[in-house]
């Protein structure tokens, strides 16, 4: 029996050999993450965006929509 440091060093550099169990484990567990980890949690909030002053372009109309400026 492989002892528990061993396993964490092999799977952490990924040496296990391709078609084995634990490369089959490995993969499916990136693949979970993939589509299972909702893209909300990827993306910034919208209003850090609009701080920083970068121009996002709208999808239905193609024009860049400018953030929000004080009136004077």
């Amino acid at each position: 029996m492989a002892r528990p440091g061993e396993v964490l060093r092999k799977t952490l550099v990924w040496s296990y050999e391709r078609g084995t169990l634990q490369y089959d484990i490995i993969c499916g567990l990136i693949l979970a993450f993939i589509f299972f980890v909702p893209r909300s949690c990827f993306l910034r909030p919208r209003t850090d965006m609009q701080k920083s002053g970068v121009q996002t372009v709208s999808a239905s109309a193609g024009q860049p929509e400018s953030p929000a400026r004080p009136r004077r």
